[in-house]
């Protein structure tokens, strides 16, 4: 009874670092793709606020 319910911790605490690593990636694709497009496109972007 004891390894069932240590298991379902387990298993909570996989799913709950998976959820956080997929966040984390996610957050980190966005920034590089926000940093990319700054320097590809930051003299057009500024140019209209000019």
């Amino acid at each position: 009874m004891a390894t069932e319910t240590s298991s379902g911790i387990g298993d909570e605490e996989r799913q709950m670092a998976r959820t956080t690593a997929i966040g984390l990636g996610i957050w980190l694709a966005l920034t590089i793709a926000a940093v990319v497009s700054l320097l590809l496109f930051g003299d057009a972007i500024s140019s209209l606020f000019v």
